[in-house]
């Protein structure tokens, strides 16, 4: 059975998550975990104390969010530091995705210890979904960034495990630069001339991605999705297709690990969660094997 863990600090933000986590544990059939996490930097007593009234808090949200009546979701309430917290029990639950609220936006913070959320992805083996929007509907526009990487292709086939892609309506999105652009306009060459090698580019680069796609098993009776083309840096192309498209969810892979162990976030990534307005599922790459 497929398990999901949100994790919540019971404010509006999480909430949003809680709806979302407990849409996708009943589409999916999926067991849910709900996790609370309090601050262990202050004496024993005040923990204990501070346990207590959040475990009462988490059961009655449980109780009271229309989303997970029925689904009996668990309960944990867990003390240290949030994101470590997250990752140790998403572990200990071997969990198939982690839900969170957004991203809280704390420019000065941001710059030197990142959000938990972002501590989450770079330090855990699992798929976070970062929840933006109010939980309304099933997700029905779905937009895949894929740049051909093995990153992007292990984001796909998750997506699909994960049945994201059976959910609603699927469009891939690849960005490309034309190469010795600024070359094209510094010759004066006229605009039209300069649209037709882009559109050579673009031609070259969907057939490519076309190829590419074919080599993911994204399961039964799964079909080639749309593909859609931007020209342009790829945080900056995939930012104006998001406002063109207006898609629900976007999934996207993270980069890497570095020689610490710790996921490296590659810029795209990165610029999506600080920017994009919409849900995104980012997707680590699969642990190698020692």
């Amino acid at each position: 059975m497929m398990r999901l863990l949100c994790a919540t600090d019971l404010s509006s933000r999480s909430d949003r998550a809680l709806r979302r986590a407990g849409l996708l544990a009943r589409e999916a059939g999926a067991e849910l975990v709900l996790l609370s996490v309090v601050d262990d930097d202050q004496p024993d007593i005040l923990v204990a104390s501070e346990r207590r009234e959040v475990a009462m808090l988490l059961a009655e949200q449980s109780r009271s969010v229309h989303e997970l009546q029925g689904l009996e979701p668990r309960l944990r309430v867990e003390s240290g530091d949030a994101f470590d917290a997250i990752i140790r029990i998403a572990e200990a639950e071997a969990v198939h995705l982690i839900v969170m609220g957004e991203h809280r936006k704390r420019l000065l913070r941001d710059m030197f210890v990142g959000t938990t959320i972002e501590r989450v992805m770079r330090r855990g083996h699992r798929p976070v979904l970062m929840v933006n929007r109010p939980a309304e509907r099933p997700y029905r526009k779905i937009l895949a960034a894929i740049d051909m990487s093995e990153a992007s292709a292990h984001a796909l086939r998750t997506a699909a495990v994960l049945r994201f892609l059976q959910r609603g309506e699927v469009t891939v999105f690849h960005a490309f630069q034309q190469p010795g652009k600024g070359n094209l306009v510094l010759a004066d060459l006229p605009n039209a001339s300069i649209a037709a090698h882009v559109a050579v580019t673009a031609t070259e680069t969907r057939g490519e991605l076309i190829r590419f796609l074919g080599g993911i098993d994204l399961g039964p009776g799964s079909r080639l999705p749309p593909i859609t083309l931007e020209e342009g840096a790829p945080g900056e192309a995939l930012r104006r297709c998001v406002e063109r498209l207006s898609p629900d969810l976007v999934v996207l892979g993270t980069r890497g690990h570095g020689p610490l162990g710790r996921l490296i976030l590659g810029s795209v990534a990165d610029e999506a969660l600080r920017t994009l307005e919409c849900d995104i599922l980012a997707v680590p790459p699969p642990i190698s094997p020692p």
